[in-house]
């Protein structure tokens, strides 16, 4: 790519790396074999000089800088909530300082696997972070559905509540806030 940029703009190595600010050799890096792939700064000198865009020149070192496609604001995604490792969710916990969002159905999980989430909630939101949970309503007929299809002695419901008393206890803390929805009972977003 890099070579025929420059055949079609009729610039030498040598004058590439005059124009640039490198050594020739550094050229011959980035051209045969293309071995070496500039640093981003280097990148878009070379692709002005030669009039294209960077990512025509380096398509890998641009992917590799900026993610693409449609999870590119999705850090992970996992088949089942607990598919996700507990330190994942230790990491996002402890390194949250804008917002934290609990879009599960029962959030339950939370007070079972995570020591100490209440008092690390509380210090979370004491610093000024935001604390949202969306839940299921405990007394809709979507959560009764649910808990006739899933038949298991700890409900739904149960869990909802498990959750709802957790923050109860918490108290009013400044950014905590909890609400209900039925939209989401098979997706969670965290």
């Amino acid at each position: 790519m890099l070579r025929d940029a420059m055949a079609r703009r009729g610039v030498t190595r040598t004058e590439l790396a005059r124009i640039v600010g490198v050594d020739v050799k550094t050229v011959d890096r980035w051209v045969d074999p293309p071995s070496r792939t500039p640093h981003s700064p280097r990148r878009a000198a070379v692709a002005e000089v030669l009039g294209v865009d960077p990512g025509m020149l380096w398509p890998r070192a641009v992917r590799a800088a900026i993610k693409t496609g449609a999870d590119r604001e999705i850090l992970a995604a996992y088949p089942y909530r607990n598919a996700c490792p507990p330190t994942v969710w230790s990491s996002l916990l402890d390194g949250a300082h804008r917002d934290i969002v609990f879009a599960g159905y029962t959030s339950y999980f939370l007070w079972q696997e995570q020591p100490r989430a209440a008092e690390r909630l509380r210090a979370k939101a004491e610093a000024g972070c935001r604390i949202r949970f969306l839940l299921g309503d405990p007394e809709s007929e979507v959560t009764r559905r649910r808990e006739a299809v899933e038949d298991v002695p700890l409900t739904v419901s149960t869990r909802i509540r498990i959750t709802l008393d957790q923050l109860r206890k918490l108290g009013q803390l400044p950014g905590l806030e909890a609400r209900f929805s039925e939209g989401h009972i098979s997706l969670s977003v965290f």
